[in-house]
Formats: structure tokens, sequence, C-alpha cells
């Protein structure tokens, strides 16, 4: 190993320094956006994920250069990360009480990151840069285009509670007069605010396409609401 002057270190270990704090960075670039969401994985953890899949990279390669003599696989250890990083995304993935799946966002984000660690352990920074740019283009732009896409589809799933069992036939009605057909209609009595209210998670289609927050003015209409919100 090269021996540098300052703080005695060697080539080798101010290219691990540089690497890790690239990793920390990149990863808490793409963790901020998600926290700033306020999804259950943020920057401190996709920080880690990234530093973490550097940090194997780095030792994969002191093993590949100065144990093994350059001999060996020094692609293995990072098969391994890829496969490895399946158990973070899992844990991310929850079904909530009405039966929507939620977090697949942020574990598909958990293992990009980890492919961002691997191109920086590998000292592929070009790579890495590059790929953290279309990361956070990329989750900016379709973010905005889905939310354009979802509030303008045929298709709407929406949760609705109402005082008395009259309010339901009302919604029914309602349903009726716009031509809205019901896919869907799930009662679950786990989910009510008061002991006496009646409650669904309801699948709509709208046969055409109409503006999710014009259905939700008209249900907001209807006598004895209680609450309606889009799932």
């Amino acid at each position: 190993m090269k021996e540098l002057l300052f703080w005695n270190l060697t080539e080798f270990e101010y290219c691990v320094l540089f690497k890790l704090f690239l990793a920390a960075i990149c990863g808490a670039i793409i963790g901020f956006e998600r926290e700033m969401r306020g999804r259950p994985a943020g920057l401190k953890t996709f920080s880690l994920v990234c530093l973490g899949s550097t940090l194997i990279m780095v030792t994969n390669d002191y093993i590949f250069r100065y144990v093994t003599g350059c001999t060996g696989d020094i692609a293995r250890m990072a098969a391994q990360v890829v496969s490895g990083i399946g158990f973070l995304g899992a844990g991310s993935i929850m079904v909530t009480g009405h039966n929507q799946i939620t977090g697949l966002t942020t574990a598909a984000a958990l293992w990009v990151t980890a492919a961002l660690g691997i191109a920086i352990g590998s000292g592929f920074y070009f790579g890495a840069l590059s790929g953290l740019a279309f990361i956070y283009a990329a989750s900016l732009f379709f973010r905005y285009l889905d939310k354009k896409i979802v509030e303008r589809s045929r298709i709407m799933k929406i949760y609705v509670e109402g005082k008395n069992e009259i309010f339901m036939l009302r919604l029914v009605d309602y349903f009726n007069q716009n031509n809205i057909r019901v896919l869907a209609l799930q009662r679950k009595s786990e989910n009510k605010w008061y002991a006496d209210d009646t409650c669904a998670t309801i699948e709509l289609d709208f046969g055409r396409r109409l503006l999710h927050k014009e259905l939700l003015e008209g249900i907001r209409k209807i006598e004895d609401l209680r609450y309606v919100e889009e799932i």
C-alpha cells in the first residue's frame, strides 16, 4: 500500500472514507424525500442501507486485493447484498385496515439504494451519481404523474361512515342516480368511530372519466354522513 502523509493513512483507506461519505449522502438524499412524505423508512434508514452496501463492497475489495491476492469472485458479496436487502423491503410492506397494500415504493427505494451503495463501493462513481439523479427525478416526476392519473381514473375506492343505515340507502341511491357501479362493498364494524354508526369500504366504477374530488363533494352533501375519504 502506498503510504500518505496526512493521518498516516493509505491511498486505499482514503478511498474507503470517501466512498462511505458519498454513500451516506446519497442514501440520505433519497431517504429525505421518503421522510417528507411520512413513510416509515426515512432519512436514517436509507442512509444506513447505502452505507452498508458500500461497506460490504469495500470489504470485498479489501479481501480481493490484500487477502486472496486478487483471486476469487469479486462480485460474490454484491450478489448477497442484492438478495439480502429483501428482508428490509418485506418489512416495509403492510396491509392497512382497509385492505390496502402500502410500502411497495419504499421497498423498491430501499432496493435501489442498496444498488447505489454497491456502485459507490465498487468505485463506479459516474453510475452512482447518475443513478441518484435519475432516482430522485423519477420519484418526483412519477409522484406528480401518478396523482394526476389516479384523480381522473374511472375506478375509485372509498371509506365511508354514516350515522345510521338510512345513510347507506341514500348513498346507494346516489350511486344509481349518477350511473356509478359498485364493484365491491365490505363492511367492518371495527373501523367505526361510533358504535351506532354504519361504515363500509366501497370500490366504484364510474364508467367514464370523472374527477374523484367531484364524487367526494357529492357524497358529503348526503344527509347523515359522518366521514368519507378516498383510500
